[in-house]
């Protein structure tokens, strides 16, 4: 599996992903331009600790949930838990995606 990809945006801005072990990505390009989503407590208040959608104009948008190959076209079969701000991008924490080619229960 290749450790590094990388995605071009509508804008023309590169994006770079670099995996750093099993559970990061390290996210690295032009984040001049983007927002950011935060959990929700339950009580309904934002907890501006746990970053879990990041929206960039031009693209790409990512959030909690998303199986990272399916945003940015790579080998790498995770999933997203959440983000967390770095000097040159973002460090995207994952889970590597359990495939069970049994499980037809999203059919249902």
């Amino acid at each position: 599996m290749e450790n590094v990809a990388q995605y071009e945006n509508r804008n023309g801005d590169v994006f770079t992903f670099t995996k750093q072990g099993p559970n990061k990505v390290l996210w690295e390009g032009n984040f001049e331009f983007h927002r950011c989503g935060w959990l929700k407590n339950p009580d309904g208040t934002t907890n501006h600790e746990v970053i879990v959608v990041v929206d960039l104009s031009g693209g790409p948008y990512i959030k909690a949930g998303q199986m990272l190959s399916h945003i940015i076209k790579c080998e790498f079969n995770v999933i997203v838990e959440s983000f967390e701000r770095v000097d040159t991008g973002y460090i995207i924490n994952v889970k590597e995606h359990v495939f069970d080619p049994n499980d037809f229960s999203y059919l249902r």
